[in-house]
């Protein structure tokens, strides 16, 4: 049998909830407490369903330790080298693994489903098109992150050469970022949220590259086969926990603000909340976790796009996603 199937079938009772209390209630009689060690690509605001079950870990019945990291290439080389039993990051990670040989791996489920990042210029530079990026520097999270990616696959659409028409800097995180716009380090970068309203609010900078609704799963949850293999209920309940996550997200407001004050504790409750909206409206739709075969083929067109990898050479979906349900 197809290993995706014997998976699935094997946790469908496992996974069957009827509501989030009841699990809830049942996780704390009859399930074991899990632990699991997390590296996180640049955390932003689409991160908190997962930084919930950090920071309260214990109502969820399980413990996080959380490694964040700046950019998608350095935190894929740390997972790359052994370190950590959950990995989070662009799929592209996952592409980049599997045609390396480097870490067989599965994607188990998907926390941001949206590109998320937009390219933007300062507001003092004549850049006001993709075109206009020639000869400049872009300011990106780090090489090989979903950022740059995206970057090149957005040049190469305007007719631009990633490698000779720009120079792409890595600024790091996305404070970094704004901040290397603002003071005018580079004319041009990337930005998320929250980073993104503010800088477009107070006239830093202009929207040049507008992917923030993309449909691109450019956060998501892998593991390393053989782990999974080994054991699949501890990663079952891993997923099962983030999706009551999502689901309290969604439909607790008061929970999710505990979590958004949690990790930006300078934001003001209106920014939050306009903030949460805004994440459940576009960064996490449907909220359920699940890798849909339109969210894999959206990613492997980009991926194409950015001149990283042939068609040929991206698996198909089959050989690369577990969803656990």
């Amino acid at each position: 049998m197809h290993f995706c199937q014997s998976i699935a079938s094997g946790l469908l009772a496992l996974l069957f909830v009827t509501s989030p209390a009841t699990v809830s209630a049942q996780q704390s009689a009859a399930k074991p407490a899990y632990s699991f060690s997390v590296l996180e690509a640049t955390p932003a605001f689409h991160s908190l369903p997962m930084l919930a079950l950090r920071e309260f870990g214990s109502e969820f019945n399980l413990k996080l330790d959380y490694m964040d990291l700046q950019g998608g290439g350095e935190t894929g080389a740390v997972f790359a080298g052994g370190h950590g039993d959950v990995l989070m990051a662009g799929i592209d990670k996952a592409f980049g693994f599997r045609h390396a040989g480097l870490v067989d791996a599965k994607i188990i489920g998907v926390v941001l489903t949206s590109a998320n990042w937009s390219l933007v210029a300062s507001a003092k530079s004549n850049i006001r098109t993709m075109a206009d990026l020639k000869g400049k520097t872009v300011g990106i999270s780090g090489p090989g992150s979903s950022s740059d990616m995206l970057v090149r696959w957005a040049v190469r659409k305007a007719g631009l050469d990633p490698e000779r028409d720009i120079q792409m800097v890595a600024l790091g995180s996305v404070a970094n970022l704004y901040a290397g716009l603002e003071n005018d380090r580079v004319p041009a970068g990337v930005l998320v949220q929250p980073f993104l309203s503010r800088a477009v609010s107070a006239k830093v900078v202009n929207v040049i590259g507008d992917w923030e609704s993309m449909s691109y799963p450019n956060s998501v949850i892998m593991v390393r086969t053989k782990d999974l293999k080994e054991n699949p209920e501890k990663f079952a309940f891993l997923m099962k926990s983030l999706k009551m996550a999502l689901t309290r997200m969604r439909d607790d407001r008061q929970f999710a603000m505990r979590v958004a004050k949690k990790v930006y504790p300078t934001l003001s409750d209106a920014d939050l909340n306009t903030q949460l909206d805004h994440a459940i409206r576009v960064l996490w739709k449907p909220m359920d976790g699940v890798m849909t075969k339109e969210l894999y083929e959206n990613a492997r067109s980009v991926f194409v796009g950015s001149g990283r990898l042939k068609a040929s050479e991206i698996p198909a979906m089959d050989d690369m996603v577990v969803n656990l349900r």
